[in-house]
């Protein structure tokens, strides 16, 4: 491995959190190119070890290798749990699954206001805010690195089945999932249910 590629693992390593292309190439005082193959000689040195280097656009971060990958979630979905509540992890699937997605779209899915979900999981660093190209008016949002970290993928197909998964799970009784309109937007706030389970006023009440 050429002294590059080991400045940039350096640089990964201690940063522990997604790094631009623009960034390396600056700290290091290198072109984008060179940058570029030396995190492909990275990413080729360790592709067999327990930390690989992964690529996102422009962003490189270090994850745990997919093979461990039972150990990881058993370790960190322990965490996770601890840190979010049902209403996030429902939130969060539904990012994962149906992304890019809008607010509104997500709140269709799960009948209830999600403002405080959405905002919970950005603070955690899970999800994060991107723009539409057919609406630039439009918010959508999207999983992240830290995401795929957190579930110890190296790439987002990877994912489980989404039908094996979700028939693993019980809807809770006090859930009725609204029936979006006929644009894909959810109905008018005051037709949803108050169920959401996070610690935050009714769901119709605007946070």
């Amino acid at each position: 491995m050429n002294k590059l590629a080991m400045e940039i693992e350096s640089i990964l390593f201690t940063a522990n959190k997604p790094v631009k292309v623009k960034q390396l190439a600056e700290a290091l005082d290198a072109t984008a190119e060179q940058i570029a193959t030396a995190i492909q000689e990275l990413v080729t040195a360790r592709k067999d070890s327990g930390v690989l280097v992964l690529q996102k656009d422009d962003q490189i971060q270090m994850a745990t290798n997919p093979v461990t990958s039972p150990v990881v979630k058993q370790f960190l979905e322990a965490e996770l749990r601890s840190r979010l509540t049902d209403s996030s992890l429902e939130t969060l699937a539904i990012i994962a699954y149906k992304q890019p997605i809008s607010k509104a779209a997500i709140e269709a899915i799960r009948g209830v206001n999600c403002q405080y979900a959405i905002r919970h999981l950005q603070m955690r660093g899970l999800i994060e805010r991107v723009g539409s190209d057919d609406d630039k008016r439009l918010i959508l949002y999207r999983t992240t690195l830290e995401f795929m970290k957190h579930m110890g993928l190296k790439d987002m197909k990877e994912l489980p089945d989404f039908a094996e998964l979700t028939a693993k799970v019980k809807i809770p009784n006090d859930i009725i999932p609204e029936q979006p309109a006929a644009d894909g937007t959810a109905a008018p706030a005051d037709n949803l249910q108050a169920t959401d389970k996070d610690p935050v006023t009714p769901a119709s009440t605007p946070q």
